[in-house]
């Protein structure tokens, strides 16, 4: 046997064991399954000045959330006001003067970090429309009352700003919630793609919500394309949660306050979110709850005691 034919077999033997090695699977962008509990914050400087962001205490917020056992934390990138949390290099190329609203403080990478470190997720949320209290963003925005169709230009100019927030957060931010999917009607399929790739880019496994309203007529709607969670505004949730009628995974989001964002006592015992929170785990999806913050950014005493005792093991 020649010293080629000989290097020949033993290449052909070791083609063939690599071929039967168990190498393990590639990895795909499937998304993961969601926790069952978690919390929203309607936290915006609507009362306080933007600089009294620097006030607020990352490390305590992440630790009340980790000892109220949440799974998952909803925050508010921005609303309706036109004041954001977070600065964003392409809303401030889009529109100057947009910039005197945000503070240089990066509030959403410290909490995303803070909450990581807890193995808590970090869900963002945006209007789908440009702020409607601010007529300079609208118009620079060019977009129209959010109960019309939104034009083309807005379609393009949003789609950038979520996809530098989408590109800057990264697998830090887990999902994203847009409010106010009131009118799309129009929209074609291209429209949806910029928007839908703008809230994918930098992490292809996010959880998307499209919340076309509240209530047991809207909030199991899918309403975008790339949904794939309810968006689950739901003010008087039913007594027990059961699975969507769609492929989308089943979320219901309620306040635990009178409102979003109220600081007053709550409407639900103990034994309610307990056994919301089960119906929610047995059905692999989410329940939240919006708790609102007080003037130090801190979650209520006595919303942290009930949540506690309604996520606390059975013995």
């Amino acid at each position: 046997m020649t010293n080629r034919t000989c290097l020949v077999r033993r290449l052909a033997a070791l083609a063939l064991a690599l071929a039967a090695w168990p190498w393990p699977a590639p990895a795909t962008a499937a998304v993961p399954a969601p926790p069952a509990f978690g919390v929203m914050v309607h936290y915006l400087p609507d009362k306080q000045s933007i600089a009294e962001i620097g006030r607020f205490d990352v490390e305590a917020f992440a630790a009340s959330l980790a000892e109220m056992r949440a799974s998952h934390l909803i925050l508010t990138l921005g609303q309706n006001n036109g004041q954001f949390i977070a600065p964003s290099s392409a809303l401030e190329a889009l529109c100057p003067r947009s910039a005197r609203n945000r503070s240089p403080r990066d509030l959403p990478l410290e909490i995303g970090r803070a909450l990581q470190r807890h193995g808590i997720a970090l869900i963002l949320y945006l209007p789908f429309r440009a702020p409607q209290a601010d007529p300079y963003l609208m118009d620079c925005l060019g977009d129209i009352s959010e109960q019309l169709p939104p034009p083309q230009r807005f379609i393009a100019a949003w789609s950038a700003v979520i996809k530098d927030w989408s590109d800057h957060y990264g697998p830090l931010a887990t999902g994203w919630w847009f409010d106010g999917v009131y009118n799309t009607t129009g929209m074609t399929a291209d429209d949806w793609g910029k928007l839908c790739a703008a809230a994918r880019s930098g992490a292809s496994n996010r959880w998307l919500a499209f919340n076309a309203g509240e209530g047991p007529a809207r909030f199991s709607l899918k309403s975008a394309p790339c949904q794939n969670l309810m968006a689950g505004e739901y003010l008087q949730p039913a007594a027990h949660m059961a699975a969507p009628p769609s492929e989308l995974r089943l979320h219901v989001l309620t306040p635990l306050g009178a409102s979003w964002g109220r600081p007053t006592a709550a409407r639900f015992s103990a034994a309610q979110l307990r056994s919301w929170i089960a119906d929610a785990t047995a059905a692999g999806g989410m329940f939240t709850l919006d708790l609102p913050l007080d003037d130090s950014f801190h979650f209520l005493p006595a919303h942290v005691a009930l949540v506690r005792s309604a996520t606390a093991p059975r013995p």
